[in-house]
């Protein structure tokens, strides 16, 4: 693994204008989404992180107040308060599933009286909160406003768990399927003001189409449903050019996929899965992010058996009983270095041989898992720390991990 370099993560953040972070619950997606936004603002970018994690860190981390759907600036007191230039901005919005389609059809629908008729409509109030890949799929859909809006050159975006983060990658797809021209079309045609147990037995795809849409949203009104369709018609025209737009965001070259994972066994089976995934759906992954390692810590004989550790932790402990008593106590030293340092020593050295044999696993591990990525994508590693990261503070003190080089903040 000597060839994955830190300096490669740099140069691969500094080369892609979106970078998706995506990998399995629980492995540092949020607060790594969060450092790399960080360092792009600190290089002087405008950088903003966008959050579908419902575990809503974000804000704590970057020391801002609630936020939402619309980016927040982290203000320029708290940046400056880190200690170092500042040459760009950051800013961070939390993914709102429902306000962000009601900023959808407050777009497209033509006259406030079809927009209140929608935003009141049984089966958009399904659609837009509960509907299977609507999340996912208003997230994307978030991201092509990002981009679109010219005003950010670097946008970082946390995914959810391995699953949703699939789901993430194929919900323009499927949300089109969904609400595919043709279907529309079904729902504006004059025949709809038939009753629905009507409809069902005139044709047995369409109830088949109407059951599926009872099924997803629990709606069964037709008349909710047909004045949804008939007054979204302008978006749906659109629809489809819009998510082949957000669907090749995803596939372009300055889109950059980085995983998110840990040295444990399970989430690099998820790792694996989600790389492949990805690779199919032609978004090939371009980094590494391995977080809570544990390092192997050398020693001087090589021997990491439990009895020869505390042989030269012993001497240690004895030196240092010496130092807190001072000279004159240091037969009282020897005699308490006798009766409580080799037990202490013995424990230290258990410890110490449990976390060497969990560190050589971690490394085995990474080392198979490294093997199957494609040649030249980096892979960086960030060591288990002695406490969580929850403010700017704590994320710049992750950046020499991933950004190695005179660069790194």
């Amino acid at each position: 693994m000597a060839a994955r370099t830190n300096v490669d993560v740099a140069e691969l953040i500094r080369g892609h204008r979106i970078v998706v972070c995506a990998g399995s619950g629980g492995v540092g997606k949020t607060t790594t989404a969060a450092t790399i936004a960080l360092w792009g603002a600190l290089q002087g970018r405008s950088a903003i992180v966008l959050t579908i994690d419902p575990a809503r860190r974000l804000a704590d981390s970057l020391g801002v107040g609630p936020i939402g759907n619309t980016p927040v600036m982290v203000p320029p007191a708290v940046m400056g308060a880190l200690g170092c230039e500042v040459r760009g901005t950051l800013s961070a919005m939390m993914l709102d599933q429902k306000g962000s389609w009601d900023e959808l059809v407050e777009r497209h629908v033509p006259s406030p009286e079809a927009r209140e008729r929608i935003l009141v409509n049984r089966f958009y109030q399904q659609l837009s909160q509960s509907f299977a890949g609507s999340q996912e799929y208003m997230a994307v859909e978030q991201l092509g406003e990002l981009d679109a809006s010219g005003r950010y050159d670097l946008i970082v975006v946390d995914t959810p768990p391995t699953q949703h983060a699939l789901d993430f990658l194929e919900a323009p797809e499927r949300l089109l399927a969904f609400l595919d021209r043709k279907i529309v079309k079904w729902f504006v045609r004059p025949s709809f003001s038939a009753g629905w147990s009507t409809l069902r037995s005139m044709n047995r795809t369409v109830g088949f189409l109407l059951h599926k849409i009872e099924d997803a949203t629990g709606v069964s009104a037709l008349a909710d449903v047909t004045d949804f369709f008939s007054a979204m018609s302008g978006l749906f025209e659109d629809f489809e050019p819009r998510v082949q737009r957000v669907t090749q965001l995803l596939r372009q070259a300055e889109t950059a996929f980085v995983l998110v994972a840990g040295p444990d066994e399970q989430v690099l089976d998820q790792a694996d899965y989600l790389a492949a995934q990805m690779s199919a759906r032609g978004m090939p992954l371009k980094g590494v992010v391995m977080n809570r390692v544990h390092p192997h810590v050398a020693h001087d004989n090589g021997d990491d058996t439990v009895d020869a550790i505390a042989a030269l932790l012993l001497p240690q402990l004895a030196a240092a009983a010496r130092g807190a008593d001072g000279p004159s106590s240091q037969a009282r030293a020897t005699r308490r270095q006798s009766a409580e340092g080799g037990s202490l020593a013995m424990r230290l050295a258990r410890n110490f041989v449990a976390y060497q044999a969990r560190a050589r696993g971690d490394a085995l591990r990474m080392e198979m898992f490294s093997q199957g990525l494609p040649r030249g994508v980096p892979l960086v590693q960030v060591p288990n720390l002695a406490s969580d990261v929850h403010d700017l503070a704590g994320l710049l003190l992750l950046h020499p991990y991933l950004f190695a080089g005179r660069e790194s903040a």
